[in-house]
């Protein structure tokens, strides 16, 4: 049977909040209301639920949807029935009363959506009662769980077919992020689903950046890393429970609020972990890989892999869980061989041969990622079937480096081969970088490396540094690396720059620029007004705060100010149901703040960027710097503007470079730093100049805070402002005399 057009785009506006479809969600939707059997291999964040969520409001009965972890399921089911759309679940977590009403409603025809794991639905007594009332749609999420060739194999879900035996002319939907061509096969065909039915969107997630770093300082580069995307939501995943209870201690020591998941905590201990990340309590775990797979949490900026993963499929369903809202998030893996040997020594322990073999052409293809010089898309969406044709990403750090800034660094160039020639080219890099740096380590002692001339000769560079340049080379061929233990070999284009014949010029590193929060154009004040009543609200409805709405939403009302019901309709993510249940809430707050700041709504339709007029700016900033200059402080400035001290920093400096006057007396006295700590970043920013944070954040090793640095800038601003206004004076009164 065929539906009408506008009765399908009908439904999508006003229970999604969507005024069009993504990539393949159309054909997706059209075929299953023509009855069609489909399997859709679609990358995280690209809609996949929606594809049945829709159908099953058109179809007459209740769609049947067999999901494998009841975290999922519930995060489902809150979020269809925040839609107003009756959704339930059907699981062993459930009391009997519970299980009973569902079975209740299933009967009388008030459900549209049941969800239930296969253990559930494959139950005799299960099957005959939904005999009673066939489903109108069969769908089967993370379906790759019926190949015993995929990376998350569930005996049974192999026993699904018996849903397809004992309703053959329901339509069967199999969805799955993660899904080779061997498994795609496998799936066709045990649900008899016809192989001109596979619909394969790409699996490239354009918005998040790639990035593996050498493993070493590894708990400093993760500091580094959290320190410049603030309470921003994110995981770090390790491979063991006790490297997760480790790194969760040592950031609790260094006072961030995060949460461990792994295996050893007790069921209630990981749910309560689990939920109060969900519902953005806590902006951060520390995991084993147990964790995420029945998370839906739309905001999760950033992934961490502090070890290695065992298969392209399992890093990319672990990345999959950043960026789901389709903004800007950075997957970053910290990788050494040391991983590739505990990994082989774990996962080959089976007898059967054949599985061993998959296991090792698994661990041999995330080796070829993290080793990759060029673009790492390539080697990721190759092992999916899928050829990557763009020769620039513009989203991994070997693409990046390709269009960066470059430093010379033949000095640092030259000592490094020379090392390598001094040890007679006998050692891996690891071993060069600690004579460079003239460590104190047992081996080099006992092999008198510290008699070489070149032993200590790099102080000047941190370990980090001298492994980014050690990849630096590698990436130009600048040396061979030879067995055993990968020991660096010199050659011709060694000589090149040891004999003065060529420089070497480095990429600046590629992590700085994973460092700075990628910059959205929404007005940050507003955002994060709409995200506290985003999750004052949800803690009202007792659910997670992406459940109401997504930050993508937030984003959109921060950058268009909607101020009426139609304007908020407007939105993605908003629909007829929310717009009625939250929507005067949220336009009270922005037609607050649009009164307050003098901005005007702004039409979505527009193609320019909707950023406030510079006047509109200055004008904030003139109340900034007048409620600073009448003695109050910047925590009584934070109070009164409702913003954080960041924001009242940029607010103060936008207005010295409007040509504003600021004491710089009224700001030093701001600062808690000490006069050594104070001379020395102004020494660094008189040498790297004004204009940006990251350099100078950098040069002094991180040893500051972003908003440290702010402060002595702005000091420094104001010092330079008041000595122009003073010979501007001086240059008045001579030309009058």
């Amino acid at each position: 049977m065929k539906y009408a057009e506008t009765l399908i785009y009908q439904v999508l506006a006003e229970r999604f909040g969507y005024s069009g479809f993504l990539s393949t969600q159309k054909e997706i939707v059209t075929g299953l209301l023509e009855g069609k059997s489909i399997l859709a291999v679609m990358p995280t964040g690209s809609g996949k639920s929606l594809c049945f969520q829709l159908p099953a409001l058109i179809l007459d009965g209740c769609t049947l949807v067999v999901s494998p972890m009841i975290s999922l399921m519930k995060d489902q089911v809150m979020q269809m029935q925040q839609l107003g759309i009756a959704a339930a679940m059907h699981n062993s977590m459930q009391s009997a009363a519970e299980q009973a009403k569902v079975r209740s409603e299933l009967i009388s025809g008030k459900l549209k959506l049941l969800y239930a794991a296969p253990e559930t639905l494959l139950k005799q007594s299960f099957l005959e009662l939904l005999d009673t009332c066939p489903p109108a749609l069969i769908a089967i999420d993370e379906a790759h769980c019926i190949s015993m060739w995929g990376h998350d194999f569930r005996p049974e879900y192999r026993q699904l077919h018996t849903l397809r035996n004992r309703w053959p002319q329901t339509p069967c939907f199999a969805l799955t992020a993660t899904a080779i061509p061997k498994v795609r096969a496998d799936i066709c065909k045990l649900l008899a689903i016809p192989t001109e039915n596979q619909i394969i969107e790409s699996f490239n997630r354009p918005n998040l950046l790639l990035a593996v770093e050498p493993k070493k300082d590894s708990f400093n580069r993760i500091l580094g890393f959290l320190k410049s995307h603030g309470n921003e939501s994110g995981i770090i995943y390790c491979m063991t429970r006790k490297t997760v209870d480790r790194i969760t201690d040592k950031l609790i020591a260094e006072g961030y609020n995060v949460l461990p998941y792994h295996a050893g905590l007790t069921d209630l201990e990981r749910h309560r972990n689990q939920e109060a990340f969900i519902n953005d309590e806590v902006p951060l775990m520390v995991a084993t890989i147990a964790f995420g797979m029945g998370i839906n949490k739309s905001n999760i900026r950033f992934i961490i892999h502090l070890d290695l993963p065992k298969s392209p499929e399992t890093y990319y369903q672990e990345i999959g869980r950043a960026g789901r809202d389709g903004l800007p998030s950075t997957c970053l893996l910290l990788y050494s061989f040391g991983d590739v040997i505990l990994l082989r020594k774990i996962i080959f322990t089976s007898e059967d041969m054949e599985l061993n073999r998959s296991h090792e052409r698994h661990l041999d293809a995330m080796i070829n990622y993290c080793e990759q010089n060029g673009c790492r898309r390539k080697p990721l969406l190759n092992w999916f079937g899928e050829d990557y044709g763009d020769s620039n990403c513009q989203m991994c750090d070997n693409c990046l480096a390709e269009v960066a800034q470059k430093s010379d660094v033949t000095l640092q160039a030259k000592k490094f081969l020379s090392a390598i020639y001094r040890a007679q080219q006998a050692y891996p890099a690891a071993r060069i970088i600690k004579i460079l740096r003239g460590s104190k380590a047992k081996e080099l002692i006992c092999a008198n490396d510290n008699q070489l001339s070149v032993y200590g000769i790099g102080k000047e560079w941190h370990e980090a540094q001298w492994f980014a340049l050690f990849q630096a080379l590698k990436r130009e061929s600048c040396f061979s690396e030879a067995y055993p233990n990968f020991r660096l070999v010199l050659n011709s284009r060694s000589w090149e720059i040891l004999k003065g014949e060529r420089n070497f010029m480095m990429p600046d590193s590629m992590l700085t620029v994973m460092l700075e929060p990628l910059q959205g154009e929404e007005d940050k004040d507003l955002f994060e007004l709409l995200s506290d009543l985003r999750y004052t609200i949800a803690q009202e409805k007792k659910v997670p705060p992406y459940i109401i709405f997504s930050d993508k939403s937030l984003r959109e009302m921060a950058k268009f100010y909607p101020q009426s019901r139609n304007s908020l309709l407007g939105i993605s993510g908003v629909g007829n149901f929310k717009a009625d249940q939250f929507g005067e809430r949220f336009i009270t707050v922005i037609s607050d703040f649009c009164r307050l700041s003098g901005i005007a709504e702004v039409r979505k339709t527009q193609t320019a960027q909707p950023a406030k007029a510079k006047t509109e700016l200055i004008s904030k900033s003139q109340q900034v710097a007048d409620y600073t200059k009448s003695g109050h402080n910047l925590q009584e400035c934070m109070v009164y503007f409702g913003v954080q001290l960041s924001t009242i920093l940029e607010h103060l400096q936008r207005y010295l470079e409007s040509d504003g006057w600021l004491a710089p007396a009224i700001l030093n006295k701001f600062s808690t730093l000490s006069e050594a700590d104070n001379a020395k970043i102004r020494a660094c920013f008189t040498e790297l100049g004004l204009d940006t944070l990251s350099p100078v954040y950098n040069a002094l090793q991180e040893e500051f805070s972003y908003v440290d640095l702010k402060l002595v800038r702005l000091c420094m601003l104001a010092e330079l402002a008041e000595t122009n206004h003073r010979e501007n004076a001086e240059h008045d009164r001579d030309m009058g005399s």
